[in-house]
């Protein structure tokens, strides 16, 4: 049995990082994206290493240090317990790959391991990046001992286990009575904003339901005791408060503890895995035709221009698309979606005063950033191309000019992105009530950064497109066109902000945001010439 397992493992992941048929360039824009990566990655690691030293040092005396470590574990567990949601959504109901598998010898758990190799792969990277790090420096700033590494790795290898279990039991559990309707396209639409909206309400119910005051007196009376901040930040998740002492105390029995219970969320995972995920995958398949006539189909013709045209042909395809819909709107709103919803809950003098420790230029510097961050992430840019798979080579024989075909494409990323964009424009009025002048400028320079973002994100996909895909989620799941443009974006501008930052003359907001717009149309300047220089070489050949 675990022959067939480890097998069908193998078959995915290969089947999903196979680099057979594939262009080499790739390889060299990540090798350009390590480069500006790198800087970046240095400041994350000293800044962390001097949170954690600062935080050992003043909690130490108090004997309260541990509340790092549970910190550290309660972070880590909410994290991958949300994304566990997306890759869940992804992997095991949203690819098409599934229904091929349905005709196989396979039991359901065996399936469910399967599909559950490429979301670990997200989950260990993630957790190597923020665990891993911080792990290691508090165990130098405690000068921990051998036995304390140990615990920490086999600790590092446990902890998305559990996160990924509950996640998965609670989607296998929805998708097995929302795939009752036989409607696989609304399913998944209804899936995804569910799952958005049950992870917004369980962030609101614990905000509203914090009382500041009885808060305080907590921790007051557990500052007292040893350890007490640490049982105070772990007592409700049993999972983390065990991991913490076992690392921190090198206590057997809660070492012990943690096994336990993550053998018993895996056992749960594969036990109620057997019994609901293949009853979640039947009618799958069906999709209910409708026949339209010719004079049904002529009420909806109208005369348009091009532009507008193609524009609305593609905003069809994406929100009409479950697929599309998720990966290019709905998943693109979650950190935009979080941070309004915590602002707008804290919209006191807390959260306000914020932004009033930075002055008015790194206040733009700082919205500048995010804004980037968020924007660089939204995947309709880098999937321009590839979205249309083995259609694409239709666009040869339509009367359009290329420039007309792929700055549509550049406005559709630019209109989607106008969504994230509005949700932190309300947060910055009315939770960091800013100033009218710094939120226009900024927004100015959103729109452009926007622009630029949507440019760039269209280039790399044009230089290497995926078009000839079986299942949709290999837009998004099989490449690194995502990352590689974050990481340009970030890098890139990072490295501007933090020189612009530290600048001592370049003072105040206007002059800031002059330098920013230079910056910016440069940059859109540079990547147009490179864009139209690119549709020259190949926009009438097939790609």
């Amino acid at each position: 049995m675990m022959n067939r397992t480890w097998l069908l493992m193998k078959t995915i992941l290969k089947m999903h990082y196979s680099r057979a048929g594939k262009s080499n360039s790739q390889i060299g824009l990540l090798v350009v994206a390590a480069l500006f990566l790198i800087p970046l990655v240095f400041f994350y690691l000293s800044s962390l290493r001097e949170i954690i030293n600062t935080l050992y040092d003043a909690l130490n005396p108090l004997g309260q240090e541990t509340v790092i470590i549970g910190l550290l574990f309660v972070v880590m567990h909410v994290l991958l317990f949300f994304m566990s949601f997306i890759t869940v959504l992804s992997a095991f109901y949203f690819a098409e790959d599934i229904i091929s598998f349905l005709p196989y010898p396979f039991h359901g758990y065996q399936l469910l391991l399967g599909k559950s190799a490429q979301p670990f792969i997200y989950l260990y990277i993630t957790s190597a990046a923020i665990y891993l790090p911080a792990f290691l420096y508090y165990g130098n700033a405690a000068s921990a001992s051998f036995f304390y590494y140990i615990i920490g790795f086999i600790l590092f290898i446990l902890l998305p286990i559990i996160p990924f279990s509950i996640a998965s039991i609670l989607l296998m559990f929805v998708m097995r009575f929302v795939n009752i309707t036989k409607n696989k396209e609304r399913s998944k639409i209804i899936a995804g904003i569910a799952s958005l909206s049950f992870i917004i309400l369980i962030n609101v119910v614990v905000r509203l339901n914090t009382d500041t005051e009885m808060m305080m007196q907590d921790v007051a009376s557990y500052i007292q005791e040893k350890d007490g901040l640490l049982k105070l930040i772990t007592s409700f998740y049993p999972p983390a408060y065990f991991s913490s002492m076992a690392l921190t105390s090198g206590g057997l029995l809660f070492f012990l503890g943690i096994l336990i219970l993550t053998g018993i969320a895996f056992l749960l995972f594969i036990s109620l895995g057997q019994i609901w995920y293949i009853k979640g995958l039947l009618g799958t398949g069906n999709k209910k035709s409708h026949k339209k006539t010719t004079g049904t189909v002529s009420k909806h013709i109208k005369k348009r221009s091009v532009w507008l045209s193609y524009i609305r042909k593609e905003l069809l395809v994406i929100f009409r698309t479950p697929t599309f819909l998720m990966n290019c709107v709905i998943q693109s709103l979650f950190a935009p979606v979080f941070l309004f919803i915590i602002f707008m809950l804290d919209s006191g003098t807390s959260v306000t005063g914020m932004m009033d420790i930075f002055s008015t230029k790194e206040q733009l510097l700082v919205l500048f950033l995010a804004s980037m961050f968020i924007l660089g992430a939204n995947a309709t840019s880098y999937t321009s191309v590839s979205r249309e798979g083995k259609d694409w080579n239709s666009n040869l024989f339509l009367p359009l000019q290329p420039k007309q075909i792929f700055y549509s494409k550049i406005a559709v990323a630019w209109i989607i992105n106008l969504i994230p964009i509005g949700l932190i424009l309300a947060a910055c009025i009315f939770a960091f009530k800013l100033s009218f002048t710094l939120i226009f400028i900024w927004l100015i320079i959103v729109l452009l950064s926007s622009w630029f973002t949507s440019m760039l994100g269209t280039y790399l996909d044009l230089d290497n497109p995926k078009l000839n895909w079986t299942d949709e989620q290999e837009v998004f799941k099989t490449r690194m066109i995502g990352l590689i443009a974050v990481i340009i974006e970030i890098g890139l501008f990072g490295l501007l902000v933090l020189l612009v930052w530290n600048i001592s003359f370049i003072q105040g907001l206007y002059l800031t945001s002059g330098i920013l717009l230079i910056l910016l149309v440069t940059a859109i300047l540079i990547i147009d010439y490179l864009l139209k220089s690119k549709l020259k070489q190949n926009a009438h050949q097939r790609i």
